[in-house]
């Protein structure tokens, strides 16, 4: 026999948590054929000699369901040995969606998830229609695989229209959405996603609509799952940043009660008034596991630095009145900015002890990241505290006098500190080793002008292995667990007959770079991306997909659907 390709004298970490093993791997007809001794001919030959063999990396948690549209490899998440790529997270889906309903879907996955409307005008392609709909037409299209949830707010929207955003369902309301949840699953929907963070705002200053969900409703639509012999759930709760309250652990535990379906959450994160919420939550978890209730927190393996400017930014959301300026058009909004009385309250607010803040800024801990005008170079690495002491008046003002001589658009980043650090470490040294946590936080293809996780999968591998995590629970975790949490079939592990999603890379290289703007999106617009090195090659579905870190114009990515 002939094979398509043979990936000779690797080391082999099979994705099952085993020890790893010296073994060539054999491809044929976009499947694993032989591990093991391969002496057979070959129309290409990886030579992986002092490399890693492992599965693709599943990325659990994305929002690229827009970007495949002009970008089918889910760049950067393929730059860092992904192959496969969950989306609709949230809540927050295109589909199922009328005609007349995609502009408003867009405009409010632009606001929350931080997408540029000049991009998704000029590149994003769905008229509207079903589930399927949605995905059909990407079939035969994408350099990756990729399967979508059915997001709580489409199909709300579908049924209630503008009130969507304004109340409660009926009981009438809650059976149509049902129905459409099932359509959705048997057109191979992943699971059902929803949240209800008061971040989450829509591009029309309203909640999105999954907010005015009641616990019924949700609970009648995860129902829903407990028909078929796949999916899972993805839920943030109102009060994440507090480790759930009382009410939202017990809807937790209700899901799985009705829907028998493993639960995705959110990753473990502190908040500025709970900095040990989230070992509350992974205790949390861990309880509800020991009754069989499966909950999946996932954990961040980078810093996830963010990056902001006030012509386009969701990171105030959570402050009413911050949203409220924000969102005003020019020039009303700089106008109002510049008002004094508006500063004051503006500044009242910033100082608000609210637990509830998923984002927690300090004038001291931000700085200017980049400039505009090259007479404003100087400002560039201070922060407000350091600019106001050169300019007068306080950091807020700084803050706001600066951005608004730049119209707007200069770039503001975050500091960052030994304590986040610190943090860091101190949760994975916790949380990697679990057996339910999963490593995640990328939000691929979301928040594009402020932050970039997409290197998580390269992070644990160069900084947490081996210690405190092994190779072998490393890889376990970005590929066979999610995709049993998942229920991927024949993926997620190095075995014959597997769809041949692999990863090469040499240990010795492997790393990631520095996030560093780039304009190669729609309408010319900008995204932060942050580049790899060390990853020789990645196959999706047994064709060379990524190259040395280029894509090779390969499109071997199947739409994953739910069966």
């Amino acid at each position: 026999m002939t094979y398509d390709i043979v990936i000779r004298g690797g080391r082999v970490v099979d994705g099952t948590g085993m020890p790893a093993y010296s073994a060539d791997v054999a491809v044929k007809d976009g499947r694993i054929a032989r591990i093991g001794r391969v002496d057979e001919t070959a129309d290409r030959i990886v030579e992986a000699d002092g490399c890693i063999v492992a599965p693709g990396f599943i990325d659990v948690h994305t929002h690229y369901d827009v970007q495949l549209d002009w970008d089918p490899i889910a760049s950067p998440s393929c730059w860092h040995g992904v192959t496969t790529v969950l989306t609709g997270n949230c809540g927050f889906t295109l589909a199922p969606a009328k005609p007349e309903d995609v502009g408003w879907l867009a405009a409010m996955l632009s606001r929350v998830e931080g997408m540029s409307k000049d991009a998704l005008a000029a590149g994003f392609q769905f008229a509207g229609g079903s589930f399927a709909d949605f995905w059909d037409r990407l079939d035969g299209r994408l350099g990756v695989n990729a399967g979508g949830y059915v997001g709580h707010c489409a199909v709300r929207r579908w049924v209630m229209g503008d009130d969507a955003s304004e109340r409660e369902a009926t009981d009438d309301e809650i059976a149509q959405m049902k129905v459409l949840v099932r359509e959705a699953m048997k057109q191979g929907a992943i699971g059902f996603s929803t949240s209800q963070l008061d971040l989450h705002v829509g591009d029309d200053g309203r909640g999105v609509p999954s907010n005015f969900a009641s616990a019924a409703e949700i609970l009648a639509l995860a129902s829903v799952l407990a028909e078929f012999d796949h999916g899972a759930i993805e839920i943030i709760p109102r009060s994440f940043a507090e480790a759930y309250d009382a009410k939202d652990r017990q809807l937790l535990l209700d899901l799985y009660r009705v829907s028998g379906k493993p639960i995705e959450l959110n990753i473990l994160l502190p908040s500025a008034t709970h900095p040990m919420s989230w070992q509350n939550t992974l205790d949390f978890c861990t309880e509800a596991f020991q009754q069989g209730v499966r909950l999946h927190p996932q954990a961040s393996t980078n810093t996830l630095g963010l990056h902001l400017k006030l012509s386009d930014t969701f990171v105030f959301d959570e402050m009413a009145l911050w949203r409220e300026v924000l969102t005003r058009p020019e020039p009303e909004r700089s106008e109002r900015l510049r008002d004094p009385s508006v500063r004051d309250r503006l500044q009242a607010e910033w100082e608000e002890d609210d637990p509830r803040r998923g984002v927690q800024l300090s004038w001291d801990r931000i700085e200017v990241e980049s400039v505009n005008e090259p007479a404003h170079a100087s400002w560039v690495g201070k922060s407000p505290v350091e600019l106001a002491a050169e300019m007068g008046g306080r950091p807020i003002d700084a803050f706001l006098d600066v951005s608004l001589a730049e119209g707007l658009d200069n770039w503001w980043q975050a500091r960052t500190d030994e304590v986040s650090q610190q943090f860091i470490r101190h949760v994975m040294q916790t949380a990697v080793n679990s057996d339910i946590v999963m490593s995640g936080s990328s939000d691929g293809g979301a928040h594009l002008a402020s932050f970039v996780g997409c290197d998580y999968t390269t992070k644990l591998l160069t900084d947490w292995t081996p210690d405190p995590v092994s190779l072998e629970r490393a890889v376990w975790q970005l590929t066979g667990m999610p995709a049993t949490v998942h229920g991927l079939k024949d993926r997620g592990f190095l075995r014959s007959g597997a769809w041949a999603d692999v990863v090469v890379w040499d240990p010795a290289r492997l790393g990631s770079g520095t996030p560093y703007l780039a304009k190669d999106f729609p309408a010319d617009t900008e995204r932060y991306v942050i580049d790899s090195e060390g990853y020789v090659a990645t196959l999706v579905n047994g064709e060379v997909v990524i190259e040395n870190n280029a894509h090779t114009g390969a499109l071997s990515g199947h739409v994953i659907r739910g069966c």
